[in-house]
C-alpha cells in the first residue's frame, strides 16, 4: 500500500496535471460514468464523507474529513482528511493519501477548469476572498490558465492575507500580490474572483462587480453558508455547477437565490455538460461557477497520484 503525504502528492501531481484530471472527471460525471452519492455530513458540516466509483473500472475512492474553523488560530489546518484508494479489479485498498492537500489541489484545479472555460481571455486582476488553507491552490489554479498580472487578497482575519501574499510572492513570479483593505478594493478591475470562505452572508454586492467578470464560488458548502448575493446568480449569463443534486442539497447561497428566483433552477448547467459540448453559448457578461466539491474530483486526482507512485516504484512515505 502506498502512503502518500501532502508533499509527495504535490510532487506526483502538479496543478496542470490536476486541472486536466478534474476536467475529464467533470465530463465523466455529467455523462453518468461516475457513481457518487451526495456527500454525507454530520454536525452542520463538521464531519464529511465522500465516495465515488468508476462504473467502468470499479476503482473506488473514499474520503473522510473534518472541518474546524478555529484550528488555524492554533496552528492546525481547518480541513483535515484522509483518502483511501481501492483497486477496482481486486477491491484491495492500494493507497492512503493525505486528504487535506488532495482536497485543496482538486478544488484549485476545479477553479482552473472553470476559469479556462468561462473567464475573459485577458485577466489582469484576480481577487481572492479568504486566505485560509484552500486559497493558495485557488491562485495556482487560475494562474495556470490565465496570465494574471495582479492578485488581490482579502480576509477578515488580520494578518492572514499578508502571510499568504508573502508566501505566494516567493513561489510565483510574473504576478504581483497585494492585500486589499476591503472588498471594494479587492474587486476594483478584477476579471476573475475566487471566494473560499465559510461566510454566512454575502461577501459583496452585485454592483461591486465589473460587467465582464467570472466568479468561482468555492465556499458555502452547507445550506447555512452564503458567499454570493442572490441577484448575481439571476444576472449571470452562465451559472455552472459541479452536479445538480449536490448543488441543490448543499450550496447555501444558491439555495437562497432559488427561493427568490425559482426560474434560476432551469438555467443551472453542470460544468461537465458545458465541457462536453465544446462551446459555451453565452460567455460574455458575468459568469458563475458554484462549486461544493464532488467525489469525482477526488477519484480523478487520487487515481493519477497512485498511477504515478506505482510507476516510480516503492512506498513513497512512511507517515502522512
Amino acid at each position: 500500500m502506498f502512503l502518500i503525504s501532502s508533499e509527495r502528492l504535490r510532487a506526483l501531481v502538479p496543478v496542470e496535471a490536476a486541472i486536466a484530471a478534474v476536467r475529464a472527471a467533470y465530463v465523466d460525471s455529467a455523462a453518468g460514468r461516475i457513481e457518487q452519492p451526495v456527500r454525507l455530513a454530520v454536525g452542520e458540516g463538521d464531519g464529511l464523507a465522500m465516495l465515488a466509483r468508476d462504473r467502468a473500472t470499479a476503482d473506488t475512492v473514499l474520503k473522510a474529513l473534518t472541518v474546524r474553523g478555529a484550528n488555524p488560530s492554533a496552528g492546525r489546518p481547518a480541513v483535515q482528511a484522509l483518502v483511501v484508494w481501492f483497486d477496482g479489479r481486486t477491491g484491495t485498498p492500494r493507497a492512503v493519501i493525505e486528504g487535506g492537500a488532495l482536497t485543496a489541489l482538486r478544488t484549485g484545479a476545479a477553479s482552473g477548469v472553470a476559469t479556462d472555460l468561462l473567464a475573459p481571455r485577458d485577466v489582469g486582476v484576480l481577487a481572492v476572498f479568504g486566505a485560509g488553507g484552500q486559497a493558495a491552490d485557488q491562485v495556482r489554479g487560475v494562474l495556470a490558465v490565465r496570465p494574471v498580472r495582479e492578485v488581490r487578497l482579502f480576509d477578515v482575519v488580520p494578518g492572514r492575507a499578508q502571510r499568504l501574499a508573502s508566501r505566494l510572492s516567493g513561489e510565483i513570479t510574473g504576478a504581483r500580490f497585494e492585500v486589499a483593505k476591503d472588498p471594494a478594493e479587492a474587486l476594483d478591475g478584477a476579471s476573475v474572483v475566487c471566494t473560499v470562505t465559510t461566510a454566512q452572508e454575502p461577501l459583496f454586492s452585485l454592483v461591486d462587480l465589473g460587467p465582464e467578470v467570472h466568479v468561482n464560488a468555492i465556499g458555502a458548502y452547507t445550506p447555512a453558508m452564503r458567499e454570493l448575493p442572490g441577484d448575481l446568480f439571476s444576472a449571470a449569463s452562465v451559472v455552472a455547477i459541479d452536479r445538480r443534486d449536490a448543488a441543490l442539497a448543499e450550496a447555501g447561497d444558491l439555495i437562497r437565490a432559488l427561493r427568490d428566483d425559482p426560474s434560476l433552477e432551469g438555467r443551472l448547467v453542470e460544468i461537465g455538460s458545458l465541457l462536453a459540448s465544446g462551446h459555451v453559448a453565452a460567455r460574455s457578461g458575468r459568469t458563475v461557477f458554484k462549486s461544493v466539491g464532488i467525489a469525482a474530483q477526488d477519484l480523478a486526482v487520487a487515481r493519477l497520484a497512485v498511477e504515478r507512485a506505482a510507476r516510480d516504484g516503492g512506498v513513497p512515505d512512511t507517515e502522512l
